[in-house]
């Protein structure tokens, strides 16, 4: 705090003014001014005095709360202390009204505990801890695309312990299961007669460009049609059950609340019938959209576990034209505010300090990632400026065969991995791309596994190297052993050491 008291003469000599200049902590700054006679002097020394009571009032509260401010900072495991931004240092307290329970010596972080811990509640659907999920979406092909040529009945049947089949639209608030589809669901007898164990999910959603996902759910009439057309498919195609991917609920027109009545309405329709469907969700990771879109509570109750899409954190737009990192593990040392929100760590924190038990939470991790065309070929660190989408992939998505491709086809290709965010890139040229390799989803499974949370969900079977296009050492491999799907089978391998 600074004080500063002028006197300034008019220039006929007979009055001054007093300033006071007082600057907080905060670098606020407040302005108090008089006007005196120059015969008052009895009137100046009050409020002198007056102002410097104020002052010394002030300076006391700014204490207080600086001293207050620093025994309050949240941060959440497992980064340590000079990993985390300075900003983050405020956010608990500010948004999400934790308390501080106290400091463990051992982890160098601080306990947090809700002001009302969530409590399980009689008709909450329960998942078991111990039991791990590996979670993967396959598409159907798209012919117009060269490395997407996978077929369902193609895949190892022991690969995954839930395949999400789809997309499924959504017309006239009901399931359009097209004649492709169906041949496309028939697949899944094939291998479930090889691995009974194995779990088949309706994936109906995606991004709701036309509102079909939105009309459906806004009033009881159009859930109702479609649980009726829910119910039929899965009977019809023996399925276990639906994972809702709606991208995303608005803060309008009550879709968040719409949407937490159409898990309870599904949950109670098979209680009604006595039935052990799977109910599950696909979720935005970004706090500025999951906030206003989920009530979390509400999805932690109905669903038996959410898929977070932790991933698709950095990709090329008009507002965003640099590169980045598609699913970095932890924000980099220079970032903050809103770009160190940006990492699976913030990300699943948010979802749990908001109320979704961890063994719900199944981490997102891609097989995919994102080309950008550089606008200086010498300038190629993460963060350069990109004029818009790169030559690999479509609109910038890259599978991990197209990287492969690309890295088989083009000289002077240089790959970086970065240890901080458990992520590599590699660019030649004009061309970056950030990508995910065994090196870097071995980190974040190991991240997943210690962390207790639920399990992987990978998306997708389709982007992964199925057809050993990268196993001429292309991209640094263990052990250098061809195998199909090498990316999930690495999760794999140590979600369930």
């Amino acid at each position: 705090m600074t004080i500063l008291i002028k006197n300034v003469r008019k220039a006929n000599g007979r009055y001054g003014k007093l300033f006071v200049k007082l600057r907080t902590p905060a670098q606020k700054e407040e302005f108090y001014s008089y006007d005196v006679g120059s015969g008052n002097l009895s009137i100046c020394c009050c409020v002198t005095f007056f102002i410097f009571t104020i002052i010394i009032i002030m300076g006391s509260i700014c204490f207080y709360k600086e001293r207050h401010h620093q025994t309050v900072s949240l941060i959440y495991p497992p980064p340590k202390l000079s990993d985390v931004p300075n900003w983050w240092y405020n956010r608990g307290e500010d948004l999400k009204k934790l308390l501080v329970d106290g400091m463990s010596q051992n982890q160098h972080v601080l306990k947090i505990t809700h002001k009302q811990p969530h409590q399980p509640l009689p008709e909450e659907r329960q998942t078991s801890p111990d039991v791990k999920k590996l979670v993967c979406y396959y598409a159907m092909p798209d012919p117009l695309k060269k490395f997407d040529s996978l077929q369902l009945k193609n895949i190892d049947a022991n690969l995954c312990t839930h395949v999400n089949v789809g997309i499924v639209p959504i017309i006239d608030n009901t399931l359009a299961i097209t004649s492709e589809m169906v041949q496309l669901f028939n697949e899944t007898r094939e291998l479930r007669a090889k691995n009974k164990d194995l779990k088949f999910l309706i994936w109906t959603g995606g991004v709701d460009y036309e509102k079909s996902f939105a009309n459906m759910v806004k009033n009881h009439a159009n859930r109702k049609a479609f649980i009726r057309s829910l119910k039929f498919a899965l009977r019809e195609y023996e399925f276990d059950g639906i994972d809702l991917d709606w991208e995303f609920p608005s803060a309008f027109n009550k879709e968040r609340q719409h949407f937490s009545q159409l898990l309870q309405e599904i949950r109670r329709e098979y209680q009604r019938e006595k039935r052990d469907y799977l109910l599950t969700v696909a979720v935005a990771a970004v706090e500025g959209i999951a906030y206003y879109a989920y009530d979390v509570k509400e999805i932690n109750k109905y669903a038996d576990f959410a898929n977070i899409m932790t991933y698709d954190y950095h990709f090329w737009t008009r507002g965003t034209p640099f590169t980045g990192l598609n699913a970095p593990l932890y924000p980099r040392k220079h970032e903050h505010s809103i770009l160190g929100t940006l990492n699976l760590n913030y990300s699943l924190n948010f979802w749990h300090s908001s109320g979704l038990d961890k063994n719900k939470i199944v981490v997102g991790l891609p097989t995919y990632g994102h080309s950008f065309k550089l606008v200086n070929p010498f300038n190629h660190e993460i963060g350069a400026p990109a004029s818009g989408y790169g030559n690999v992939g479509k609109m910038g998505f890259a599978s991990f065969s197209e990287v492969c491709w690309f890295k088989q086809n083009n000289i002077y290709v240089t790959i970086v991995y970065d240890p901080d965010t458990c992520s590599p890139y590699l660019h030649s040229v004009n061309e970056w791309i950030s990508f995910e390799n065994q090196q870097s989803l071995a980190c974040k499974t190991k991240f997943i596994r210690d962390q207790g949370y639920g399990g992987a969900m990978l998306f997708s079977l389709n982007t992964d190297d199925f057809g050993m296009l990268c196993s001429r050492n292309t991209i640094e491999y263990e052990n250098d052993v061809p195998e199909t799907f090498p990316l999930i089978r690495k999760v794999k391998s140590i979600l369930f050491k």
